[in-house]
């Protein structure tokens, strides 16, 4: 709907344009104004499309408004009304681009029509417009996800020829030239954002983004991606440096905490950051990402807003697996003879662990996830199934783990996965171990010291030796010496790689009373002694 304004001022010819205009046409609003000033008022309050104005009036004339409209870059329209053919008016009405020049007295019908055409004008020039405003922002919005999609690829270590490099730089309008300082800056978000669902996420990404490309903008350049593990990389280097990496480096150690600051401020939210050394672009971006993503991928989730500089970090650490995850009965035994209740005891035991000590990093997250999609995808092929019957086709292929991005929400897909194999095959497509196996294999890990014989077992479940020693091979394909002795080797690497215990300490825990026999089989078993398996594995 079109807005009018009618300045003139003769109260008479205003009242009449307003009368004649209201009856004849159905226009939103039709406003009145007696003066320029009083005109001005109106424009400045009100949404105004199109001015009908005199030329000649005290105080401010209609030349003088048409220019005062158009100094403001306003979008409105002018009619000029003019009792006068000088060529002079005309002239000064084309200068401020006024669309209509009609002569008094108006007839009502030109008039009518003047505002018709002036205002399907207006309303296809705003078309446009928001066509082109649109066309801008959908080019913008390529242009970025291109130059994104382009570091990418060099932070994941794809190799592009130095010209074609360069060209396509050009063609993205990326303000890196070879040759020049660059490091990598790597962000995690963190704290509140990680509460929302992965879209009020990215648009927290966004933010964070934008945030921190005003922040530095007046010392660096910046480049912007998302990577595979959620981080927010970014390319970076000094405007107008010297050879020297010093000034770089001060100004980040400047600029970083400010950022954190305005993310808090801003989006009540936290920003970890690991920013790399700064190397010659374009043959070392691939290199600093990496070091930089092993270092964040070492830092606990529990650990926020920290600033990390590879410059200045202490050689690391060697990581060990975790020992819950690994100590027998493992997970998989456990939910490969059905013991369901156990299983998910062990699996809130391991994440009781993975979210204890600054041990919820990535790295951990990773290793957690891979060994329980070990556990059950073979659960699922021995059962007759097929993963998509259980597992969402998210997690089907290729590295899922990074879909995780806390503890939490890694421990309710495991859980929701160990609860729909439970569930599928208690429906019966395939029959469930017998109740013996859970019987017999919570005997051996309750008295592995002791006595463990197939005749001991047979009493415990009230089965004859024979019997039960076929049964149990037909249930499980294994016989039940060999699952006692893979048991026993399992149970004794575990405790030589987590505990202090000296080897015929172990060998007595395990129910050899002679060591040199344990340590006989044990060689077999992993072809080196227990000695030599504690010494590869760091505990001497």
């Amino acid at each position: 709907m079109i807005r009018l304004l009618l300045v003139d001022d003769e109260p008479v010819i205003l009242e009449d344009l307003e009368v004649f205009i209201t009856q004849t046409m159905n226009f939103e609003h039709v406003y009145t104004a007696a003066s320029g000033p009083e005109a001005v008022q109106f424009i400045e309050q009100f949404p105004i499309d199109i001015v009908i104005t005199d030329i000649r009036m005290p105080g401010m004339s209609g030349l003088e408004l048409c220019q005062y409209i158009k100094q403001k870059q306003m979008d409105i329209e002018c009619i000029l009304l003019s009792g006068y053919a000088e060529f002079e008016y005309a002239q000064q009405a084309l200068k401020t681009n006024t669309a209509a020049y009609l002569l008094k007295p108006v007839k009502k019908d030109e008039l009518l029509q003047t505002i018709l055409q002036t205002a399907e004008a207006l309303q296809q020039r705003r078309k446009a417009t928001v066509s082109n405003q649109k066309a801008h922002e959908t080019l913008r919005s390529h242009l970025v996800r291109l130059q994104a999609s382009l570091l990418l690829d060099l932070l994941k270590g794809k190799s592009l020829a130095p010209d074609k490099l360069i060209e396509e730089m050009e063609r993205l309008n990326i303000p890196f030239f070879t040759g020049d300082r660059v490091a990598i800056m790597l962000l995690r978000i963190e704290n509140r954002f990680l509460e929302y669902d992965e879209h009020s996420i990215s648009l927290f990404e966004y933010a964070v983004v934008n945030i921190t490309e005003e922040v530095l903008q007046e010392h660096f350049e910046v480049w912007a991606c998302k990577d595979d593990s959620h981080y927010l990389a970014f390319l970076i280097k000094m405007k107008n440096s010297d050879v020297s990496d010093v000034p770089a480096k001060k100004a980040i150690e400047q600029l970083i905490p400010q950022l954190q600051h305005y993310i808090t401020i801003y989006l009540q939210g936290k920003i970890s950051v690991v920013v790399s050394d700064f190397e010659a672009f374009p043959v070392c971006p691939a290199e600093l990402y990496q070091k930089s993503l092993q270092l964040f991928r070492r830092l606990p989730g529990s650990e926020q807003e920290l600033f990390l500089r590879l410059w200045d970090q202490p050689p690391q650490t060697p990581l060990r697996p975790l020992q819950r995850l690994h100590e027998p009965p493992t997970f998989l035994q456990l939910i490969e003879t059905a013991r369901w209740q156990d299983a998910l005891e062990r699996l809130n035991y391991i994440i009781e662990e993975l979210s204890s000590n600054g041990m919820d990093t990535a790295e951990y997250v990773a290793e957690v996830y891979f060994a329980l999609t070990n556990a059950y995808t073979y659960v699922i092929h021995m059962n007759g199934l097929q993963i998509a019957d259980v597992i969402e086709e998210q997690y089907m292929t290729g590295n899922h783990v990074t879909t995780f991005r806390t503890v939490k929400q890694l421990h309710g897909w495991a859980m929701l996965v160990l609860e729909r194999i439970h569930e599928r095959i208690s429906d019966g497509s395939k029959v469930t171990r017998g109740s013996y196996v859970l019987q017999i294999h919570q005997y051996i890990e309750r008295y592995l010291s002791e006595d463990v014989t197939l005749q001991a077992i047979s009493e415990h479940v009230h089965l004859h030796p024979a019997y039960l020693s076929v049964t149990y091979k037909q249930e499980t394909g294994e016989n039940l010496s060999e699952y006692i002795y893979r048991y026993r080797m399992e149970r004794a690497a575990y405790l030589l790689r987590n505990t202090k215990a000296k080897i015929y300490e172990i060998s007595a825990q395990l129910g050899y009373q002679y060591t040199p026999y344990f340590t006989k089989l044990f060689k077999s078993y992993y072809e080196v002694s227990p000695q030599e398996y504690r010494a590869m594995s760091g505990r001497e």
